[in-house]
């Protein structure tokens, strides 16, 4: 089996509803690191205190079949009116060790059920 890392970089108050959608298209697992970016627009201050929001970096490690379903999920959360609230992306896992076999066996069930 083939395995793909899809990586989103969300708001943390998105996170929630990014886990629910990735698993809705089959991821199974995901680890949540926290993040903070320094993006292309001035941060903004209120009453002279600089707001900086928290992000997400959210990591799931799915079969290679999976991660353009997931994406196209995503992208209904993460694309508002053409507005970005975030950003996904998948990458191709050459080598993979480690890896819970009762994952695998989550995966294969997964796939059982869309080939039904």
């Amino acid at each position: 089996m083939k395995f793909t890392a899809v990586v989103v970089i969300a708001p943390d108050h998105l996170e929630d509803r990014v886990i629910e959608h990735a698993q809705r298209a089959g991821a199974t697992g995901v680890t949540i690191l926290p993040g903070k970016g320094i993006g292309g627009e001035s941060k903004r201050t209120f009453f002279g205190l600089t707001f900086e929001g928290s992000q997400s970096v959210l990591l799931m490690v799915v079969g290679s079949h999976l991660s353009t379903s997931i994406l196209k999920e995503l992208h209904t959360i993460l694309v508002n009116d053409g507005n970005s609230r975030g950003l996904a992306f998948s990458i191709p896992i050459e080598h993979l060790t480690g890896i819970d076999l009762r994952q695998v066996a989550k995966f294969e069930e997964h796939m059982r059920h869309e080939d039904s």
